[in-house]
């Protein structure tokens, strides 16, 4: 069984049909390779919504409309995860609307409300689960796995599901929403908790969240891809159409990882670059030497941590300066608004959840 994990999907700006009306003709190239897979599985970062009524407190609010789904089908998507941490942007209308769209497409969902998603074929027993980490600052998440909002990522949680499905004779595969944008190495925690999770049952673990490519990570039986980066994703725009977000060479980089599975066992997996033009054309990169290099950083990270975090705060340091010089007055005016209060308190709440629910399994 060969199953295509795909990394964000943001249906914004010419990913949207409803401003890019050739949008299905133009991914037919992309849609004609997906389409010799068993599943294809991705992460759906924008929810669809009718009302785009935002909610919460965010720096950035993303979604899409509605027509929309049809490109998921187009792509010959089987499913999605919906952990993340712009799943619920427009309030419970957004998230509900979502789960009702893709219900109806025929797209199944996971990674809310404690909704997993398992599949048999060709011998296999797969179960699919998605967890959003504290550390994206997300909106509502759930206060423990099976209740309302968006699956949080708890490693005492997360390890005790793996290991019930593991007794139930299924593969885990999760879809981990994590980590800090525009960084090409994962952070040395979360290392450390893939790993640990490794220890329980081997497994299956592929994140999102950076919109970057990191390394991918074999460990104990396990196959550890950090970040799949962006599948289809345009910048995130603001009030006027005027970006958020530019996509640079590093974020137009991202990655299919493609999975074989037999009899339950991960028989192997091949790293597919792919890039996103400035038009939008999505082209296969059969050249892996990138994910090689990102994954050679892996190899490190724990031997010689000093290096390994002088290396990525260096990495974020220098995308933070581009980001600062597009601060003008009117940037400084919004961030005075009692929204930003709210949106720097909810920062401050899920850094001390990190910890809870992450950081204090690692001691």
């Amino acid at each position: 069984m060969k199953i295509a994990l795909l990394g964000d999907i943001g249906l914004l700006g010419g990913y949207s049909l409803t401003s890019n009306p050739k949008l299905i003709e133009q991914l037919q190239e992309i849609s004609d390779f997906l389409h010799k897979f068993d599943y294809v599985v991705g992460n759906l970062e924008t929810p669809f919504s009718y009302k785009k009524k935002t909610w919460g407190a965010k720096s950035a609010y993303i979604c899409t409309d509605p027509v929309n789904v049809d490109v998921l089908k187009a792509l010959h998507i089987n499913a999605v995860t919906i952990a993340n941490n712009h799943m619920y942007d427009f309030g419970k209308e957004g998230f509900e609307t979502t789960c009702k769209l893709l219900d109806e497409a025929g797209i199944e969902w996971f990674g809310a409300n404690g909704r997993e998603l398992k599949i048999e074929s060709g011998g296999n027993r797969l179960a699919f689960n998605g967890f959003c980490c504290y550390s994206t600052n997300p909106l509502k998440i759930s206060s423990r796995y099976g209740n309302y909002g968006i699956n949080r990522f708890n490693i005492e949680e997360v390890a005790t599901i793996m290991r019930q499905n593991h007794d139930d004779g299924y593969l885990n595969i999760l879809a981990v929403h994590s980590g800090i944008e525009h960084v090409n190495r994962p952070s040395v925690e979360q290392i450390k908790a893939v790993r640990l999770l490794g220890d329980v049952v081997p497994y299956l673990w592929y994140g999102h969240h950076p919109h970057v490519v990191q390394g991918i990570d074999s460990y104990n039986g396990s196959i550890i891809a950090h970040s799949l980066g962006n599948f289809c994703f345009a910048g995130n725009t603001a009030d006027k159409n005027r970006p958020v977000i530019e996509l640079s060479e590093n974020n137009r980089r991202g990655m299919i990882l493609e999975v074989e599975i037999q009899n339950n066992i991960l028989v192997g997996y091949n790293p597919i670059l792919i890039h996103i033009g400035e038009d939008g054309h999505i082209s296969i990169n059969k050249d892996s030497h990138a994910v090689n290099e990102f994954s050679e950083y892996l190899n490190t990270a724990l031997s010689d941590i000093e290096s390994y975090n002088a290396a990525r705060i260096k990495q974020r340091n220098e995308y933070l300066a581009t980001r600062k010089q597009l601060r003008d007055f009117m940037w400084v005016m919004k961030r005075l608004r009692p929204r930003y209060v709210k949106l720097l308190y909810d920062n401050h709440m899920n850094a001390k959840k990190y910890r809870d629910n992450v950081l204090s399994f690692l001691k």
